[in-house]
């Protein structure tokens, strides 16, 4: 059985995500070291506490040591590995997912996220050890002294920017990044508009952040802000605006990768997006001699794919962004500091990124119910897939199960694109109404 899923072990908490699979995770990777050093995060949501009673339960009982970092952004998991000398990382985090989901994201000790040989490595002690519980005690484990500012002046070394006198509004979707994205700006010197900047699991997530990005926007028309940030749960997604103008997640990418290019630090002059960045992107990197290649969705495959090689750049259009000289995951709060770097140097962002146009696109979440579910393998998404490229055929689809929600994500790009996404949506309908 393999517990991971897109981007590691989530689901509802209490339902199909419990406090006994984070008790086998912890001891799990307790036996796969010898004393082993696990180094724990999470975000603001309400079953966080109780995840992290239960994995570290399973991380003692297993012979290893607990290092609590508390509520901080899913890359300063994999930061604090590598700076701590840790044997692995677990984020507790269900990302942009709402409050009653929750997940697990583990690390190895060189920040990364597990590869799949690990995983199922991870997977198959977990099911060796289903008939083990967690006790009933509390587990009172302290949170590393001062972590927010080692974490903000680490990260700020990274990038190396200062705002004096940038007004920076930012939505921290009361999530892992609610009180670090703040001292961050600070410390760089800008006058800082934080919204949604409390612990409030309940409300991680809805209608704020990166995935609800109307409300910064309507925020951004009153504020006199000159850039905007939204984050999701965990702070490792990213929606930018440039005063009330959401600058699209393509164009930001585009923008990363011109300005690395620029400076020089672009390696292999390739850069690494998924099935889903679009032919705009591809077709703008092209004018500058960059090559786009392409992985399966995931921000762990981006990451696989980048070391294959060799690049310093990955991002899916999702707004997770992969600078490997920053960072060994998507970081949003280092991602917004360098889009700062980028306006500071370049002025106008929207300016910078002008040639960079989407082709026209069309997608959409399709829920998977008990009378669709037979269309939904692997092979059958593919048939479909042929069959409405058989009737559009200047249309590139995309049909793929999610990793972290029972759906099915349908992604087409072409001119025909919306009226090619209707046939995908008829052909799941039609299943569940026969």
């Amino acid at each position: 059985m393999n517990f991971f899923g897109t981007d590691g072990i989530r689901g509802t908490y209490g339902s199909t995500l419990k406090d006994s699979t984070a008790f086998l995770l912890g001891k799990s990777l307790a036996l796969l070291g010898e004393c082993p050093i696990i180094v724990v995060a999470r975000d603001t949501r309400l079953s966080g506490d109780n995840l992290f009673t239960a994995l570290a339960q399973g991380v003692y009982s297993g012979g290893g040591n607990v290092i609590n970092l508390g509520i901080l952004p899913t890359n300063a998991v994999g930061h604090f590995v590598r700076k701590l000398g840790g044997d692995y990382g677990v984020m507790i985090t269900a990302s942009h997912n709402q409050p009653q989901d929750n997940g697990l994201k583990v690390f190895d000790r060189y920040g990364v996220k597990l590869c799949t040989s690990k995983q199922i490595a991870v997977s198959r002690m977990m099911s060796n050890l289903m008939s083990e519980r967690a006790s009933e005690n509390k587990i009172y484990e302290p949170v590393f002294y001062d972590i927010e500012n080692i974490y903000a002046d680490d990260v700020l070394k990274a990038v190396n920017v200062k705002l004096p006198f940038v007004k920076i509004a930012l939505d921290c979707c009361y999530g892992a990044a609610y009180r670090v994205a703040p001292l961050v700006f600070s410390k760089a010197g800008a006058d800082v508009v934080a919204y949604c900047n409390q612990s409030n699991g309940g409300a991680i997530n809805v209608d704020c952040g990166a995935t609800h990005t109307e409300f910064l926007q309507q925020k951004m028309q009153t504020n006199g802000c000159a850039l905007g940030f939204s984050f999701d749960g965990d702070a490792d997604r990213l929606a930018v605006f440039e005063g009330a103008e959401l600058v699209s997640n393509n164009r930001v990418f585009y923008a990363f990768a011109k300005y690395l290019k620029e400076k020089n630090r672009l390696h292999n002059n390739a850069v690494c997006g998924t099935v889903l960045t679009n032919g705009g992107v591809e077709q703008a990197l092209g004018t500058l001699g960059v090559k786009l290649v392409r992985s399966a969705v995931g921000d762990a495959n981006v990451f696989d794919k980048m070391v294959e090689l060799s690049l310093s750049l990955g991002g899916e259009e999702s707004g997770h962004y992969l600078v490997s000289d920053y960072a060994t995951s998507s970081d949003a709060v280092v991602n917004a500091l360098l889009v700062c770097k980028i306006t500071a140097e370049k002025g106008s962002l929207l300016n910078y990124t002008v040639e960079c146009v989407d082709k026209p696109f069309a997608s959409a979440s399709i829920p998977i119910t008990r009378a669709n579910s037979r269309l939904t393998t692997e092979h059958s998404l593919a048939t479909t897939a042929n069959r409405i490229t058989a009737l559009y055929p200047t249309c590139r689809i995309v049909l793929r199960r999610s990793g972290t929600e029972n759906a099915v994500r349908a992604y087409l790009e072409g001119e025909q694109a919306s009226v090619a996404l209707k046939e995908v949506v008829a052909t799941f309908a039609k299943t569940d109404n026969t």
